[in-house]
């Protein structure tokens, strides 16, 4: 199931990678995550947000799970989008029949603590309370539910973030890479709003991180049980 195909995932979050401006000296790259393979379109970003650069998609070999984040500038800058990548993703709790996962449910924790990114700068930035305040809120969840099939490999689902000591609840698609008799490998995407979270300013004079953040997620789940 899917868990968040979003969110993180909301989703989780949830999220906003990228800096202010002060922080933005050392230009940013979209280098691919950490692992998985390209993730199918999302949904649009809103307009007067400058995701009008489309993310660099993860494209690694191995097929390993990975979280990452992706959010351009405003004004955009060339090196778009800067990309934020989660290296600790756990599944909590998981309950589903791999074979028919309608009505499954899961739980995923995100170590908060562990993002990753190119800039030592930027990295101390969104960790800051000016941001994610990883020190305050070391862990989002995303819980996952009322998970329905809607074509032969994609289901539907509601994803609840809790980030940032905020919750919202986003409505998703994920597709099923693999099936297996004791797991499931999904992966999606799913843009999210940092604004929506309390994470960061508006874009303005002194920050020119995009409001609209992409999460691109691979993820393994087995029923915990």
């Amino acid at each position: 199931m899917k868990l968040f195909t979003s969110v993180v995932l909301a989703s989780f979050l949830a999220l906003a990678p990228a800096c202010k401006k002060a922080a933005e000296q050392a230009p940013a790259q979209g280098s691919s995550a950490a692992a998985g393979s390209a993730a199918p379109a999302g949904s649009a970003a809103p307009a007067g947000s400058a995701a009008a650069t489309e993310p660099a998609k993860p494209a690694p070999s191995d097929g390993a799970d990975f979280l990452a984040l992706y959010t351009p500038h405003t004004p955009a800058k060339p090196a778009d989008p800067v990309e934020v990548r989660f290296e600790k993703i756990t599944v909590t709790k998981a309950a589903f029949d791999p074979k028919n996962l309608e009505g499954g449910t899961a739980t995923i924790e995100i170590d908060l603590t562990s993002m990753a990114t190119d800039s030592p700068k930027r990295l101390a930035h969104i960790k800051s309370p000016a941001y994610f305040d990883v020190a305050k809120f070391a862990t989002a969840t995303i819980d996952v539910s009322n998970v329905k099939k809607n074509t032969d490999s994609t289901y539907t689902a509601d994803a609840k973030v809790s980030l940032h000591g905020v919750e919202k609840t986003y409505p998703v698609t994920f597709e099923v890479l693999e099936t297996k008799d004791d797991s499931i490998k999904v992966r999606g995407e799913q843009v999210v709003e940092r604004l929506d979270f309390k994470v960061g300013k508006e874009p303005g004079a002194e920050e020119q991180v995009g409001t609209s953040t992409t999460v691109r997620l691979q993820l393994t789940l087995k029923p915990t049980s």
